[in-house]
């Protein structure tokens, strides 16, 4: 964004020429991620209904925070079993979201969340939707569970990303699922499937 600015500024001749500048260097993929057995602690930690809700999107889609807390009930779609994250009238940017079909427990989570709720969003709080996270009440919930580590609600989709690649899920469909780019996926991935180099490995000889 900074380089762009500039530029901006260059051509429309505030600047002389624009500065060069160095982009942040990538980082290693994130090594810490939950356990399944972490994750149902986790669910089974949250006392309100609407951080449970939010919760049980999270771990049984991998969905990043704003696509959950924006997403609606009529984008729930129980005929066909699949929930629609793409948001009408949102402009597309580089994070692109998903269409996934439900689980058999988050469907069963959120046929009982349905009946009890009182207004358009599955994610909200006296029938009004969310709009500043749930850091407080992750937290807290990340506390009853036990947990020794302060997991963020991103971890949770790098921890389904990581149960696909311990599952032996291909990556083209976890990147579907996940909305992510199957580049950025397989550097997940290679920290939990090395499979493809075992026969390398048994026939390696000198």
């Amino acid at each position: 964004m900074l380089r762009a600015t500039f530029r901006r500024a260059w051509k429309d001749e505030f600047l002389v020429r624009p500065p060069e500048i160095e982009p942040p260097r990538d980082s290693a993929p994130r090594d810490r991620f939950l356990t399944k057995t972490e994750a149902k602690k986790l669910l089974d930690a949250c006392e309100t209904p609407h951080v449970r809700t939010f919760m049980a999107f999270a771990i049984y889609t991998g969905a990043r925070k704003g696509s959950i807390l924006a997403l609606t009930w009529d984008r729930m779609h129980w005929q066909t079993g699949l929930i629609d994250f793409q948001e009408p009238r949102r402009t597309l940017t580089g994070k692109r979201r998903a269409i996934v079909p439900m689980t058999k427990a988050l469907q069963k989570e959120m046929e009982e969340t349905f009946k009890l709720s009182n207004g358009d969003y599955v994610v909200h709080w006296h029938g009004k939707p969310i709009s500043n996270g749930l850091r407080w009440s992750f937290n807290k919930a990340c506390e009853r569970a036990g947990l020794t580590w302060r997991p963020t609600p991103h971890h949770l989709k790098h921890s389904v990303a990581s149960w696909f690649a311990m599952d032996k899920v291909p990556i083209d469909q976890a990147a579907d699922w996940l909305a992510t780019d199957p580049d950025m996926l397989r550097r997940v991935y290679r920290k939990f499937d090395l499979s493809y180099l075992r026969s390398i490995a048994d026939d390696f000889e000198l």
